[in-house]
C-alpha cells in the first residue's frame, strides 16, 4: 500500500505530522469456510511528531488501526419456517342401492427461509496506541496482526487509519489520516 503523511500547525504552534507506511494488507480464505465471514493479517508502521509550540504538550494520544465496512450485515442469522395443512373434502348422496359416501382430501405444505438484511456497517479497529515521548515522538508497529469480519453478506473492506490527539493548556488538536481502501 502507498505510504500516508499528513502535516498540521495547531493553533498553538505545534508542527504536527502523522504517517502510515509499510502497509501490507494479506487477505486470506475464511479459516472456518464460512460464507458471511471475511478475515486477513495486516502489518503497518505509524508515526507521529510534534516539533515546536508555545505551550508543552500536557496529554496526547497516537492510535493505529483499521476500519472495517460491511455491505450487508446479516447478523440476524438465517430464520427457516413452513406451514402445512389438508383440506378434506366429502359427499353424501343417494344412488339407485340406497345412500353412498365419498370423501377425499387435498393438502400442501410451503417452506421459507429468510434473513434480516440491514445496511452495512463500518467499525474502527484500534490496534496499537500510545502517548508522545518527551521528545515528541510516538512510534507504533503492528506486524502480521488477525483482523476479521463476521456476518457481513457480500464485500468487506478495511483502510488503515492513524489518529492523533495532543493537548496543552490553550489548545486541544486532533486530527486522522486515512489509507487506500482494500478488500479482504
Amino acid at each position: 500500500m502507498r505510504p500516508q503523511s499528513y502535516d498540521k500547525v495547531s493553533r498553538d504552534g505545534w508542527h504536527l505530522n502523522i504517517r502510515i507506511e509499510n502497509e501490507v494488507v494479506n487477505s486470506v480464505p475464511n479459516l472456518a469456510n464460512a460464507n458471511d465471514s471475511r478475515e486477513g493479517f495486516v502489518t503497518a508502521s505509524a508515526t507521529a511528531t510534534a516539533v515546536g509550540g508555545s505551550s508543552p504538550i500536557t496529554d496526547s494520544v497516537f492510535i493505529v488501526g483499521y476500519q472495517l465496512g460491511c455491505q450487508s450485515d446479516v447478523s440476524a442469522g438465517l430464520q427457516y419456517g413452513g406451514t402445512a395443512g389438508v383440506a378434506p373434502q366429502g359427499s353424501v348422496g343417494f344412488d339407485g342401492s340406497g345412500p353412498s359416501a365419498s370423501a377425499s382430501g387435498t393438502g400442501g405444505a410451503a417452506g421459507f427461509v429468510q434473513t434480516v438484511l440491514q445496511p452495512g456497517v463500518i467499525v474502527d479497529l484500534p490496534l496499537s496506541n500510545m502517548a508522545l515521548s518527551g521528545g515528541g515522538i510516538a512510534m507504533l508497529d503492528i506486524d502480521n496482526i488477525h483482523i476479521k469480519a463476521d456476518a457481513c453478506g457480500g464485500d468487506v473492506t478495511v483502510r488503515s487509519y492513524a489518529y492523533l490527539r495532543v493537548s496543552t493548556d490553550t489548545a486541544h488538536t486532533q486530527f486522522a489520516i486515512y489509507g487506500d481502501p482494500i478488500k479482504i
